[in-house]
């Protein structure tokens, strides 16, 4: 569920000593101006994989805190298993020891996303499968050096990630991964979430889920059209232009704008009539089931 987070101190003067202090982090990184024997900023602590930093202006705390729950059962730190409630509030309990005066921090950015487990590759439905976002094309897709398929789209406060979890990490089972990156609080807040104790929260849990849901809605996901020999000729000449991202960029220019949404649901009845809308059935399905598990265990 939860991956990265960011944290900013609303006040650095309460953490800045603390950091400092030998006590609570062994091992702290400065700057050290070799001539002047000066110590400046920025100074960095780790707990686990948690990067804690403090500049002239702020302080702050980042990364995965699933993988940071990983670290503290003493796995090696990955995010590719399931995150369970749990263990969320496990994660968030232990940087509230590890801390002080996290009350007063709050968040700035957000990942939210589920690993779905597959019966087939997942880069094939990415590369196949998955075409547009908000009938926009893809801002980024990576292979990470063999690693399998990456999409993402970018939006004004957020990112939309989907990517191949399974060959990021060598898993012998197919895994898929469906991620919102929320690049401000403006895109959460109106979730409900403020701070980090509000991820304890299973109303708010529930938020950023059906968050993720409604782009994931968004989504054209289509079965294989040119496979299917007992689609018409006529219907595959339409459904090879509405699935074609220079089609919906022309129906969104002015003069236009009338069309488009006569053609959107042209287009989905197609969809519907053709029976292609199998594998985002699935998917939808798997990512419903798969946060209702995680939620009550």
């Amino acid at each position: 569920m939860i991956d990265f987070v960011r944290l900013n101190y609303k006040d650095k003067d309460t953490i800045e000593p603390f950091v400092c202090n030998k006590d609570n982090f062994e091992e702290l990184l400065t700057v050290l101006e070799c001539h002047s024997g000066e110590i400046r900023y920025p100074y960095k602590a780790n707990i686990g994989n948690m990067e804690v930093g403090i500049n002239d202006k702020y302080a702050y705390v980042k990364n995965s805190i699933h993988k940071l729950y990983n670290d503290l059962k003493g796995e090696e730190a990955h995010n590719h298993n399931d995150f369970k409630y749990s263990e969320v509030c496990t994660a968030i309990d232990h940087l509230k020891k590890k801390l002080t005066d996290l009350e007063n921090t709050r968040l700035t950015q957000l990942e939210f996303g589920l690993n779905i487990e597959l019966p087939s590759p997942a880069e094939c439905i990415i590369r196949q499968n998955i075409i547009l976002h908000q009938l926009k094309i893809h801002n980024h897709n990576e292979q990470f050096g063999g690693k399998g398929e990456y999409k993402q789209f970018n939006h004004y406060n957020y990112y939309f990630k989907i990517y191949d979890k399974a060959k990021q990490y060598n898993l012998k089972k197919h895994v898929i991964r469906f991620e919102i990156k929320h690049k401000s609080n403006k895109s959460f807040h109106p979730l409900g979430v403020y701070k980090l104790q509000d991820l304890k929260s299973k109303k708010c849990l529930q938020n950023l889920f059906d968050d993720l849901l409604k782009r994931f809605d968004e989504l054209t996901i289509v079965d294989s059209v040119m496979a299917d020999t007992k689609i018409t000729k006529k219907d595959k000449s339409q459904l090879e232009s509405y699935l074609s991202y220079n089609y919906w960029g022309i129906l969104s220019e002015r003069e236009n704008r009338n069309r488009k949404p006569k053609e959107k649901l042209e287009f989905q009845r197609l969809l519907v009539k053709n029976d292609l809308l199998k594998t985002k059935t699935f998917l939808r399905a798997s990512l419903i089931q798969k946060f209702e598990e995680l939620l009550n265990s």
